[in-house]
């Protein structure tokens, strides 16, 4: 059975702009591309309590269909179960301290779809590691890859999670079905 799966991560000057504790300010957009068998990138977080932010999660899907309406897209339904995964993917991004659609242990976006047996063979994925949700949004937006996710046709329904230890160390993570 061949799944259509794209996935996007942020790789660019994560690593040095997270080990330049004197660096005043940090790079405005912090995505790029990757493919499915991306490496992770090991994060030192300063924080330590995660907290999920819906407000930011809400907004960011907000954000999501305001680029689709200006395309003349019909608007993505958030769906529950895609929230869940969205959000188990932020929490163990946290937990385990990387930055990746392929977890430490190898697993791939692809793998953990089918793992929480979503019954759709087209999904996409867009994730990053932000100071703030309109700056995730932002370099979403500007970003080629992850605004092909964005504004792809053929989705339907978006899950999103939006999880933070503090110190502007926050993990933004969308997901695509149809």
């Amino acid at each position: 059975m061949n799944s259509i799966v794209r996935s996007t991560a942020v790789v660019a000057s994560l690593a040095a702009a997270l080990t330049t504790a004197s660096c005043a300010v940090r790079p405005h957009a912090m995505v790029s591309q990757s493919s499915t068998g991306d490496r992770p990138i090991a994060i030192a977080l300063v924080g330590n309590n995660p907290h999920v932010l819906s407000l930011d999660a809400e907004a960011l899907a907000s954000g999501v269909n305001a680029e689709r309406a200006k395309r003349g897209l019909r608007a993505l339904q958030r769906d529950p179960g895609l929230d869940r995964i969205a959000n188990a993917k932020a929490i163990d991004m946290v937990a385990r301290g990387y930055f990746g659609h392929t977890d430490p242990s190898g697993v791939t976006f692809e793998e953990r779809m089918r793992g929480w047996h979503w019954p759709s063979q087209y999904v996409a994925e867009n994730i990053a590691f932000d100071s703030s949700e309109p700056n995730a949004q932002r370099a979403f937006l500007n970003s080629p890859p992850h605004l092909a996710n964005l504004i792809d046709p053929h989705e339907q329904r978006i899950g999103v999670a939006v999880v933070t230890v503090g110190s502007g160390e926050t993990f933004y993570v969308e997901d695509f079905s149809n």
